[in-house]
């Protein structure tokens, strides 16, 4: 039996998105686009200033706030269609907004592009409009996604501002094994309530046999989520045990000398009312 078999509820490799992420509402803010074409880098250079921000900037200041007011970065006309087609696929209404990026533009790219460079044939006045349909486009962006996907789409993020898309896994799965709780008794329960309707032995009897199981299936559940909560206690005991016996078999050693002792004297004691404390959680949560 390989490792997938006999673990078939792990959660390695997974991650958990959090619940209504992108239907929260936002604050209102006040964003800026401006696009410039940069001849030197052959890429557009966006920029976006939060307005209601830099209008609040004085109060922050003095409240020792510290909020990003402005983003920026470089990004070639083939990143730029990357990252429409990110947006198009979370708000596929946002597809026919993208303006059309002349072919001087969107020409070959990868290896090719890095072997021979060259810089497009385009007119200023082609190239400045072109910058104001984009600013146009990420205007559309922000009505139609939302700031928070729009600027984490465009602009690179810390790992603390992507872990908030995130949820942790152990709290995930205690949430999804309450829920199975939470059905299980509710299934249950409206068997209890079918006992009124019952005027035929045939359907007690039926009534009866899903009784059995929908009882059965509550305490299959609930013996998984409450050993699932009582896992950690169990963790910190083994290893308080550990702990002790390190400590123990470290005063048998004649070479220590009479300082040492009495520090790990100080460091068992501790770890002998921790390991109590769990224990007596752990006893409680077993006879509750």
């Amino acid at each position: 039996m390989d490792e997938e078999e006999a673990q078939p509820d792990s959660l390695d490799g997974w991650v958990a998105i959090r619940e209504n992420l992108f239907g929260l509402p936002e604050p209102p803010h006040k964003l800026r686009f401006l696009v410039a074409w940069n001849a030197i880098e052959s890429k557009f250079a966006l920029t976006c200033h939060n307005r209601t921000l830099q209008e609040q900037a004085g109060d922050a200041e003095r409240d020792g706030g510290e909020q990003r007011l402005s983003w920026a970065g470089l990004y070639s006309p083939q990143a730029l269609q990357g990252i429409h087609r990110q947006l198009a696929a979370l708000s596929p209404p946002l597809e026919p907004y993208f303006p059309e990026l002349p072919p001087a533009l969107t020409g070959p790219s990868g290896l090719w592009a890095l072997l021979f460079p060259r810089c497009p044939v385009l007119e200023e006045a082609e190239l400045e409009a072109l910058c104001r349909r984009l600013e146009s486009y990420l205007g559309w962006a922000l009505e139609v996604c939302g700031r928070k996907v729009l600027l984490d789409t465009l602009f690179t993020q810390d790992q603390e501002e992507e872990d908030e898309y995130f949820e942790n896994l152990h709290e995930f799965r205690r949430k999804a094994l309450k829920a199975r709780l939470t059905c299980a008794k509710e299934a249950l329960r409206r068997v209890l309530h079918q006992h009124e309707d019952a005027d035929k032995l045939v359907a007690l009897l039926e009534l009866y046999e899903e009784e059995d199981e929908a009882y059965w299936e509550l305490v299959t559940v609930a013996t998984g989520f409450y050993q699932y909560l009582l896992q950690p206690f169990r963790d910190m005991r083994e290893l308080a045990t550990l702990y002790r016996l390190e400590i123990l078999v470290g005063f048998s050693f004649q070479g220590f000398g009479f300082s040492w002792k009495i520090l790990q004297s100080v460091s068992i004691n501790e770890v002998l009312n921790d390991g109590h404390k769990n224990l007596d959680f752990f006893s409680w949560g077993k006879n509750s």
